[in-house]
């Protein structure tokens, strides 16, 4: 079944399907509609999750294997399953098609297909889609318009006990792009200059031109002490500004080999350092076009599992 995310609030208030299919280009409302379903899947007492990011060439194994054995225990379990601008190839495909066709009540199975806006089309058509949102949810989310964005940066401005007039959204909106992760960014600095208040025209114009810029040093540092959070809303900010990817690796790859000398031999550190230098060969035959896929998106995955 299709829900329409500005629908998802009044539909998870009945019961939780045992499936959702969350599939759009913009990060950040992903995330809120993630938000959504795991408040509600708590709520129904699944406390356990574990993630997997995937890509063509991964092993599917753990759809069936964890169907098994909470069949013996009986215990919830939320399983997410991060496609980030590739497909789940033949396997995976016929992976979810086969669960889908029973799919079991203890677990809440989330598959996020995080693709550019021209995929869009392939993957609502594609037959796995097709199969899952045939037994349980698909949320296909869409990039919001101008006037949708204004009225998101209003919401948000409440959120953090900030009213920003609609001028002022609209001016934050044509600076920012539409690009909502520096957009939030901008907000969250604001309510800090103008906590409680009223946010207008000129007092958006000045916090604007006061706005400091995060440079690639920022994103390698969240990075290496493992800050997650910081670093993806330092990552977002240095795409939307055109920054390019070859500087983004260079500052990362840096860093991570003044770490790696410092880390003793044998050592856990060691170990996740050596795997992430491989992915940032990756990301470098990305950026040389010598693989397909998105190196925004590969810098972004490196950084979720670091």
């Amino acid at each position: 079944m299709k829900v329409i995310e500005t629908n998802l609030n009044d539909y998870l208030k009945g019961s939780l399907d045992s499936i959702y299919v969350i599939l759009g280009n913009e990060y950040l409302l992903i995330d809120e509609n993630l938000e959504k379903i795991y408040t509600k899947a708590k709520e129904q007492n699944f406390t356990e999750k574990e993630t997997h990011i995937v890509n063509s060439r991964t092993s599917w194994d753990f759809l069936s294997s964890n169907s098994e054995n909470l069949d013996l225990f009986g215990s919830k379990k939320i399983i997410e399953v991060k496609l980030l601008d590739t497909g789940p190839g033949i396997k995976g495909a016929n992976a979810l098609k086969e669960y889908a066709k029973k799919p079991n009540t203890n677990i809440l199975l989330v598959v996020i297909v995080e693709i550019e806006k021209r995929e869009r089309k392939k993957y609502l058509n594609s037959a796995w889609v097709k199969a899952l949102e045939k037994t349980g949810i698909l949320i296909p989310i869409s990039s919001l318009s101008l006037s949708s964005v204004v009225f998101w940066i209003t919401n948000k401005g409440k959120a953090l006990n900030v009213e920003i007039t609609k001028e002022a959204g609209k001016l934050l909106a044509e600076k920012t792009e539409g690009n909502l992760m520096a957009t939030l960014q901008e907000i969250r600095r604001l309510s800090l200059i103008y906590p409680s208040q009223q946010i207008d025209l000129e007092k958006m114009r000045k916090g604007i031109s006061n706005s400091s810029k995060y440079d690639v040093f920022d994103f390698s540092n969240a990075f290496i002490s493992r800050n997650t959070k910081k670093a993806i809303i330092v990552l977002e900010s240095l795409k939307a500004e055109g920054t390019p990817e070859a500087l983004v690796v260079w500052a990362l790859a840096r860093e991570l080999n003044k770490l790696f000398k410092a880390s003793k031999s044998g050592s856990d550190n060691k170990h996740r350092i050596l795997k992430a230098f491989k992915k940032i060969a990756i990301i470098d035959s990305c950026i040389k076009g010598l693989d397909k896929q998105n190196p925004w998106l590969v810098i972004r995955e490196l950084t979720l599992t670091f």
